[in-house]
């Protein structure tokens, strides 16, 4: 089929569309601003600005950190104290229970017995045995004991009795077989004392 002059000329218009668009798209590009464009003092100053940033974001985060840590501890504190009380609560209402080799409550105890029976009624779990409960512990010095925290009877560095202190140096255990518990004063200066943590 021959070719009209006026199928060249929708062809060449087409074309000539198609350039102009082409050059406009590249013209764009180059135009469009980029990083490398910026002049260094800028960029230092986004890099700053950014650093700044960073650093204030981390010493926010430590200190918030800091505070819910320090939060966590004193919320353990408050509450093992508040244990130990309900713990010497529990323990000074079985006074004249017998003592019992073994015995853990809730109408016979042997001297560790008591201890673990009256904190597991606190709502913290204590090991069974009197040498284990120490360990579970913080040593304290004794004129920082308070009633509720433990004391610690021993013998060449053993551990071989435990009771609740009781304040004015004494001590309310479950003592020995043919005794029932009771509160006393302490007979000896081989003591440690501890705070349940």
């Amino acid at each position: 089929m021959p070719i009209t002059p006026a199928r060249p000329r929708a062809v060449r218009s087409v074309l000539l569309t198609i350039a102009t668009a082409v050059a406009v798209a590249v013209t764009g590009l180059s135009a469009a601003p980029s990083i490398a464009d910026e002049p260094a003092s800028t960029r230092a100053s986004h890099s700053d600005s950014r650093a700044g940033t960073d650093s204030h974001h981390r010493k926010h985060y430590h200190k918030h950190h800091h505070k819910q840590h320090r939060a966590k501890r004193h919320h353990r504190a408050k509450h093992a104290g508040g244990a130990a009380i309900r713990a010497f609560r529990v323990a000074a209402a079985q006074k004249g229970d017998p003592y019992r080799y073994g015995a853990a409550g809730p109408n016979a105890f042997d001297c560790s017995g008591l201890t673990s029976y009256a904190f597991r009624r606190a709502g913290v779990p204590i090991p069974r045995t009197s040498s284990a409960q120490r360990g579970a512990t913080r040593p304290i010095p004794a004129r920082a004991a308070r009633p509720g925290d433990l004391v610690f009877f021993q013998s060449g560095g053993s551990v071989y009795h435990v009771g609740f202190y009781a304040g004015h140096h004494q001590v309310l255990h479950s003592p020995y077989s043919g005794t029932r518990v009771r509160k006393e004063r302490i007979w000896t200066s081989a003591v440690s004392y501890g705070r349940v943590r």
